[in-house]
């Protein structure tokens, strides 16, 4: 697994590659959650175009983010989540709760 960020004013995009489970998952929480406390991210957006596998554990990190998220009025969204994924996020829902953006200049257009 492998991860990087981007930070455009209050919108951050994380990029992974590789499988994302219970270490992606908290490497998550500390990328943004102390971004998110100090107010300097409001939007975030999970590049997830080069991911080949996640488990519940990583959804659980990204549902985490969209409640601390949302209470500040921002918003979290997916892009390009690989086809190898796809299905675990229709079966989890997560769909219903976040967008879905096809690049990042959409999502950061978009928040």
């Amino acid at each position: 697994m492998a991860m990087d960020t981007l930070l455009s004013g209050r919108r951050m995009v994380v990029r992974f590659t590789g499988e994302l489970d219970l270490v992606a998952a908290a490497e998550l929480k500390a990328a943004v959650d102390d971004l998110i406390d100090r107010g300097k991210v409001t939007h975030l957006y999970i590049n997830l175009e080069r991911v080949t596998f996640l488990d519940s554990s990583f959804l659980g990190a990204l549902l985490g983010r969209f409640r601390r998220i949302s209470q500040v009025g921002g918003q979290v969204g997916l892009i390009r989540p690989a086809d190898s994924v796809r299905p675990t996020l229709e079966l989890s829902g997560i769909f219903k709760t976040m967008a879905e953006y096809g690049s990042e200049a959409e999502a950061m257009a978009a928040g």
